[in-house]
């Protein structure tokens, strides 16, 4: 019987062992699901659009699109999720803001479409501040949105949190990622989380630090990032800030925006 329990714990022991290690070399893809572009892929959408290029630091490239509204009253900065590139239905989601008066950049991360240069948490982060500070060079800071979805909630709070844009948009907002990593992987050690971890994103930090008007739209059933992160992160600021939860009943993670509350309280916030 003892030697049984001994052969458990062992096998136990090497099976942990092996999920930490599988974590730790392979976190960046299990975080991002990058999709590189050839340096000649030509874009094509339907509204009018420039392609930009920035060199952030040696070795590191950031490609961008800034959609043009007709008379524009400011822009909005849009951080996308986990996947993906430039390449993708941007054209139709430019309308979502172009259509209310509002230019729209969105840059890719390192990796992603045409994007290059390694990636990092403080690349990432450095990326946003630099394309943030460009935006600033058009507009004012008071007609300046700022706007995240999923994972770049965390990289938009960051920009909004040591700078003073009209409004902080999060879509599916997390925690952090040392919140959301033990409830997708429950098999890891608490303990380890943070020193497994290359990437962090501490939005909770962050979002007490931002000054501006925070809106945060979340699906009551998303199955991505638990609802209850949103109820977290506007439990530690709406003493302090000017926020609001605006919650999507049964909406998943994606496609929030084809949700008549989405399109009603977009339009209050940004006309």
């Amino acid at each position: 019987m003892k030697k049984k329990i001994i052969i458990v714990f062992s096998a136990l022991f090497i099976f942990l062992l092996l999920g930490v290690g599988h974590v730790y070399y392979h976190q960046e893809d299990m975080l991002f699901r990058k999709a590189a572009l050839p340096d000649n892929y030509a874009f094509s959408f339907e509204e009018p659009f420039e392609e930009l290029f920035f060199e952030t630091e040696a070795g590191a490239r950031i490609n961008a699109l800034y959609f043009t509204a007709e008379k524009p009253k400011g822009a909005v900065i849009y951080f996308h999720g986990r996947g993906g590139n430039l390449s993708g239905n941007w054209g139709r989601v430019s309308k979502e803001f172009t259509s209310r008066g509002y230019d729209l950049f969105i840059m890719d991360y390192r990796g992603f479409g045409k994007s290059r240069g390694k990636l990092s948490e403080r690349a990432l982060c450095h990326d946003a501040d630099y394309c943030y500070n460009y935006i600033s060079t058009r507009y004012p800071e008071n007609q300046i949105v700022i706007y995240g979805r999923s994972l770049g909630t965390g990289i938009a709070t960051y920009v909004a949190s040591h700078n003073d844009p009209k409004n902080l948009i999060l879509e599916s907002p997390y925690f952090s990622i040392l919140d959301l990593t033990p409830r997708q992987l429950p098999y890891l050690p608490r303990f380890l989380i943070p020193m497994l971890l290359k990437y962090h994103f501490r939005t909770d930090q962050w979002i007490v630090r931002v000054d501006s008007p925070i809106h945060i739209f979340h699906g009551t059933e998303d199955e991505l990032v638990p609802f209850d992160s949103s109820t977290r992160l506007l439990k530690l600021i709406k003493e302090k800030r000017n926020a609001s939860l605006i919650s999507i009943e049964n909406g998943k993670h994606n496609h929030l925006r084809f949700h008549p509350t989405y399109q009603k309280v977009l339009d209050q916030i940004l006309q």
